[in-house]
């Protein structure tokens, strides 16, 4: 299994933010290049997230896109 990690702090946690409601976020990690939300995230609300959207470090101040972490 190959983890993505923060390009800072190496942290293997990430949010992405509801862009419908900028105040609830979705927590996930990147395992092999797929997004894997928390057990305890309703799949079907949750946003559809692709390469380009904006993804934030769950540990510190980094954000980039997804396909960042990808690489």
């Amino acid at each position: 299994m190959n983890k993505a990690t923060c390009p800072i702090c190496g942290c293997e946690e990430f949010y992405v933010k509801d862009p419908e409601d900028e105040y609830e976020v979705y927590e996930f990690s990147c395992e092999n290049g797929e997004v894997c939300f928390d057990p305890d995230t309703d799949k079907e609300s949750a946003p559809d997230i692709g390469d380009e959207t904006e993804t934030y470090c769950n540990r510190c101040s980094w954000h980039d896109k997804l396909e960042t972490l990808k690489k």
